[in-house]
């Protein structure tokens, strides 16, 4: 189910920023996000991935599971967050040597936990950095209200999103609804051109 917000998308029919709502047992998730990384053929693509609970070789391994293919330029994000474990934050330190075992060409940003700013600024320079149609996967919105306020995540998304639409990228985030009460996620609702509720496809496939 989709419901729209007051934003227009990037123009083209394409919505720019997509926000799927999820729960922590979701057979859907995986198939909404390899869709949604569809939208331009892998060798003209560049995919930003943000990554917290998993390791950058983790989120690599699960993206070649997911999606199947690889774009022609990846790019890897790490918020560590308060929640992952020492062996993932182990791997994420040394995640250069196992993500590029299979991604030779990654390149594997690390952001402290909690600089949204730095998250913020990263996630800019990653829009603005390469010339092909580039498709930005937050995983997750909820890893970010770990670590910062409903507010400050708020004000975080709105630059983001904005920042998407300058840089005419695509963009979807993930946010566990399991964790998260009603109020919270309206609120962040509002800040996307599509709000995706995966909760109800999976029921109705069930």
């Amino acid at each position: 189910m989709s419901v729209k917000s007051d934003s227009n998308g990037d123009g083209t029919g394409q919505p720019s920023n997509v926000l799927l709502l999820t729960s922590a047992a979701n057979d859907c998730e995986t198939a909404a996000c390899r869709e949604l990384s569809e939208t331009t053929h892998p060798s003209r693509s560049h995919v930003v991935l943000a990554t917290g609970l998993q390791s950058p070789r983790e989120r690599l391994a699960d993206w070649e599971d997911d999606v199947g293919v690889r774009p022609a330029e990846t790019t890897v994000v790490d918020l560590a967050t308060a929640t992952r474990s020492a062996a993932a934050s182990t791997g994420a330190s040394s995640g250069g040597t196992g993500s590029r075992d299979r991604w030779p060409d990654a390149t594997v940003e690390h952001v402290e936990a909690g600089d949204l700013l730095g998250l913020g600024e990263t996630l800019d320079a990653a829009l603005d950095d390469s010339d092909r149609s580039t498709t930005l996967c937050v995983r997750s919105v909820s890893d970010l209200l770990q670590s910062a306020d409903v507010e400050t995540v708020f004000r975080f998304l709105e630059a983001l999103t904005r920042n998407v639409d300058r840089a005419d990228g695509v963009a979807h985030y993930h946010l566990n609804t399991d964790v998260h009460d009603a109020e919270t996620v309206e609120t962040l609702a509002v800040l996307f051109d599509t709000v995706v509720d995966l909760r109800e496809r999976e029921g109705a496939d069930a």
